[in-house]
């Protein structure tokens, strides 16, 4: 099968194509998750450390004899609740969440069985506390039903090593009554774990699916509109248009693709199209120039838009040699050669957005018309440079005089030909 891909040009195909593979959707997934834990092991640890210091000064008030009693395993609990609220603020511990979290209910539970161990079945069982727990467990931490299973079963066990500790035959009833409480709840928590975890798979996949679907559509549409644009638009969906003093354009055009076009397959002449114009994209980049738009095998660029900076001249003109330079290296599907006839013009000129419907950034003004005439009317393989965007590029680049050309509209103008990077001129002008 065709991989469709090749089908298309490179910046569309990019976009279109793109895909999120499961597996980095699950990663995203995973870490959302262990900072989801993280963050809670440190609220778990402080609401908890701070019930057991208001319960622990509660008992004082009601009796210090009883509080001298318990004082030391009070103070065990809220040490170790203080110590995971302490080690939530670690970075480096986050990808072992999940295991604090474990830790911090187990100890929570072993703390709860110590009344069992000193009043025996009975007195001291506490299983709604411990049903409590498992729930809160399975409610505040966003475990994977396996993870809640390890935790319902964990609590489980040690109630009964605790149990068993103590157990008779005439308090075999409280042990089996709480077993009863323990294993409803960790059902209940187990399975409400799966389904929680289902549901927060399949929210994190939608969400990332519309984050791509949004990136790719800012994609397109920085491929048709420049980022300053786009982010006006997004504040400010009325017409965009704005004047600069000066900017300068260049037009540029492919002498001899029309014949070539009668030549070769279609496919073909647009893939030849489409490297040639990639290339010009890269270079219009690498130059910091805004390229506007194709008309067939026409390319137009402009310097100083959408952001003005001053060396815009500069930067057309380079980019001018180095487009040459691409299509010098050209070869033809048919071996004959291909050249390219360069236009550039600086002065002012309106820029914006109009329209609803298919819309692009577009350039107007009588710069753009001059622009456009000194590619008509150059030679190919040769840069038609006007006197303005002349004054603004000898110190840098060798030009040689062409003379007077008519342009329509604007009688009889001086031409130059930009040659190369600049060395000493071999006749004035």
């Amino acid at each position: 099968m065709t991989d469709p891909r090749s089908r298309l040009p490179d910046s569309v195909a990019s976009v279109l194509l793109d895909a999120v593979p499961d597996a980095t959707r699950d990663e995203a997934l995973a870490a959302d998750l262990r900072q989801l834990t993280f963050r809670r092991v440190r609220v778990a640890g402080g609401l908890f450390a701070g019930v057991h210091l208001a319960s622990t000064l509660l008992v004082g008030v009601m009796s210090l004899e009883a509080l001298l009693q318990n004082l030391p395993s009070r103070m065990l609990i809220l040490a170790v609740s203080l110590g995971f609220v302490a080690v939530s603020y670690l970075p480096r511990l986050e990808r072992r969440a999940v295991e604090l979290s474990m830790a911090l209910t187990v100890s929570t539970a072993a703390y709860m069985l110590l009344p069992l161990l000193q009043l025996g079945l009975g007195l001291g069982s506490d299983e709604g506390g411990l049903v409590l727990l498992v729930v809160c467990a399975g409610i505040l931490f966003p475990y994977t039903q396996r993870q809640m299973l390890v935790v319902a079963a964990t609590v489980i066990s040690m109630y009964l090593l605790a149990a068993g500790v103590v157990v008779d035959r005439s308090t075999l009833g409280w042990l089996l009554q709480g077993l009863f409480y323990l294993g409803s709840a960790s059902a209940i928590a187990v399975v409400g774990a799966r389904l929680s975890h289902r549901l927060r798979l399949s929210d994190s996949r939608a969400r990332l699916e519309l984050a791509r679907e949004r990136d790719n559509a800012e994609r397109l549409l920085l491929n048709i509109l420049p980022r300053p644009i786009v982010e006006r638009l997004k504040k400010d969906q009325s017409a965009i248009a704005e004047g600069f003093d000066e900017a300068t354009v260049l037009f540029a055009d492919l002498v001899g693709f029309t014949p070539l076009s009668s030549k070769v397959s279609p496919t073909t002449l647009v893939a030849l199209l489409n490297d040639i114009f990639s290339r010009f994209d890269a270079l219009t980049e690498k130059h910091n120039l805004e390229k506007i738009k194709t008309i067939g095998d026409a390319y137009m660029v402009a310097g100083g838009i959408p952001v003005p900076h001053a060396d815009h001249p500069i930067s057309v003109a380079r980019l001018a040699l180095d487009m040459r330079e691409v299509v010098s290296n050209v070869v033809t599907p048919t071996g004959e050669p291909l050249q390219i006839r360069i236009g550039m013009h600086t002065g002012p000129v309106a820029a914006g957005v109009i329209g609803t419907k298919k819309f692009t950034y577009d350039l107007w003004g009588d710069t753009v018309n001059i622009a456009a005439r000194m590619e008509s009317h150059g030679e190919p393989g040769t840069i038609q440079v006007s006197e303005r965007s002349a004054e603004l590029i000898r110190d840098r680049f060798h030009l040689e005089p062409r003379g007077s050309i008519e342009v329509k509209g604007k009688g009889a103008m001086r031409t130059f030909v930009l040659v190369g990077a600049h060395r000493p001129s071999l006749r004035p002008y």
